[in-house]
């Protein structure tokens, strides 16, 4: 006598969909909480002997000659006089940026009151 087994031929699957949609949404958080530092990367900065890590709390203002990016987004002086007086503040400026544009950006933050201005400088070597 043949016995017959109830056998379930449906084939057992995992939808990756979800998954795939949360690994996505963690690179967008990443890449864009990681804005500031890859801004510094970009930049064409002097060269010094000296020159080190940018600090991660500092408030990155980085000077063209016409235009001011503020913590990544397009700006201009009066945005950098509302800034915090107690904040870091890292001016990055390129090699041919004039130096009038970088003395404005800096009286304009000594003039409301900041104190702890830095300017952002390379390594030599330092790619």
């Amino acid at each position: 006598m043949k016995f017959r087994r109830n056998r379930n031929n449906r084939i057992a699957a995992l939808d990756i969909t979800p998954l795939v949609d949360v690994v996505f949404l963690l690179l967008v958080f990443f890449l864009l909480s990681l804005g500031s530092p890859l801004i510094g990367s970009r930049i064409n900065l002097p060269e010094t002997e000296c020159g080190g890590e940018l600090s991660m709390q500092a408030v990155p203002v980085v000077v063209f000659n016409d235009h001011l990016l503020l913590q990544g987004e397009e700006s201009g002086l009066e945005e950098l006089e509302q800034l915090d007086p107690g904040s870091d503040i890292v001016v990055l400026a390129e090699k041919n940026v004039l130096y009038a544009r970088v003395v404005s950006v800096l009286d304009t933050l000594r003039s409301s009151g900041h104190e702890k201005i830095s300017l952002g400088t390379k390594a030599i070597g330092e790619q």
